[in-house]
């Protein structure tokens, strides 16, 4: 709740006093310095507040601070073939919602005719500030947080976060199977480096084939084709990934929501009621409700808006 207030709050008053100087927000210079401001101040002034307030311990979760090449590698083939899979499944999503009656706002993008600086920037914003923000927030704090009630207990409920916190309706369920991707790799690794990495590579994809497609003179035969040839790519380096750990370790994904967690406490709680405790917390509650009314208002029709 803290980052996603911190992100609005902030951005109503930077807006406002570039307005007053007479500074459009929504140029594509200003709009991305502010999207990288916006990103940078919401995971970590809340992130450090909280850190210093609780006593909490990266250490305390992420034991690793060297993940070895080869599993690494291993588990980004992994997430990446993953996140090609969900990035279909939402683009299928985001497509059809007119079927409804419904359109996505918050989805839209104006990356068209941007110069060379402002491309950088732009990429810059959208793919390496996120994974680094993003990832210290849910992945380092909240999961590594919860992580000792239960590593699936927390995957699951860092991801339910990490999606709703996206406010919109496609990214909310592909950020949910993102995040628990993320949230797998990292357990798998004991480290939040795979997440970060993932997340860039997600990121930079998906930014990298708007540019193409809004600032370049490509023809849609051949966008699709270069498209389709990535994500074969990281679809079959994701099985072949798989089948090469699985081989390594038979156990390496194995993960159980029976396994005894680091607190003791905790193991007085089935699994369910440990999800059930988590979700009627005052603050999980506020939180969800906060999204999904804001999800409700980028998917209603543009005269209801007005």
């Amino acid at each position: 709740m803290a980052y996603y207030l911190t992100m609005q709050i902030v951005g109503v008053i930077v807006v406002t006093v570039l307005e007053l100087f007479g500074v459009s927000p929504t140029e594509p210079t200003v709009e991305y310095l502010l999207d990288i401001l916006l990103s940078v101040l919401a995971a970590f002034v809340p992130g450090i507040i909280y850190l210093a307030a609780s006593g909490f311990k990266f250490g305390e979760a992420y034991k690793k601070t060297f993940v070895p090449i080869t599993l690494l590698i291993s588990l980004v083939f992994i997430g990446m073939g993953l996140a090609m899979v969900s990035n279909t499944a939402a683009q299928l999503m985001d497509d059809n919602l007119s079927l409804f009656g419904l359109k996505n706002s918050a989805s839209m993008t104006n990356d068209s005719l941007l110069n060379p600086f402002q491309t950088i920037l732009y990429m810059f914003a959208v793919s390496a500030v996120p994974a680094f923000a993003e990832e210290f927030a849910f992945r380092g704090i909240v999961m590594g947080r919860l992580k000792k009630y239960g590593k699936c207990f927390a995957v699951i409920a860092s991801s339910v976060m990490f999606g709703a916190m996206h406010g919109n309706s496609t990214q909310i369920v592909f950020a949910f199977i993102l995040g628990l991707v993320f949230g797998f790799v990292d357990m798998i690794a004991d480290s939040i480096l795979p997440s970060i990495i993932i997340h860039f590579i997600n990121n930079f994809y998906a930014v990298t084939f708007d540019v193409l497609r809004s600032n370049t003179n490509i023809d849609e035969h051949t966008y699709y084709l270069i498209n389709l040839v990535v994500v074969v790519i990281f679809c079959i380096g994701g099985l072949l990934s798989f089948i090469y750990l699985v081989k390594k370790d038979k156990s390496i994904f194995k993960f159980s929501s029976t396994e005894k967690s680091e607190e003791a406490e905790a193991d007085l709680l089935t699994y369910k009621e440990k999800i059930k405790s988590f979700f009627l917390t005052p603050g999980v509650i506020i939180s969800l409700s906060m999204f999904l009314i804001v999800t409700i208002y980028f998917l209603l029709p543009n005269g209801l808006l007005n």
